[in-house]
């Protein structure tokens, strides 16, 4: 396998992973919702932690989301141009 193949098996392993990261605090946050729809927590600490951990999974996944499509559009590009 060539190095371009390697980066495209990669790229589009990272997409899958990035859906499911976005997936998995849409479902956290469902459940925390109560019956008025507002989000509760035990503690001002859980709430703390729960928010940054969800905001960096957001974000990471939304940056694998990009490199992930920018590897595979890179590919094509190159494949296409030879």
């Amino acid at each position: 396998m060539e190095d371009a193949e390697i980066a495209l098996m990669f790229s589009l392993l990272t997409i899958p992973v990035a859906i499911w990261l976005q997936l998995w605090v849409k479902n956290r946050r469902e459940k925390r919702r109560n019956d008025l729809g507002e989000e509760e927590f035990e503690n001002t600490s859980r709430a703390f932690i729960s928010i940054i951990s969800e905001g960096t999974a957001i974000v990471g996944g939304l940056i694998m989301i990009i490199m992930g499509c920018g590897g595979v559009i890179k590919y094509v590009l190159n494949f296409y141009a030879a």
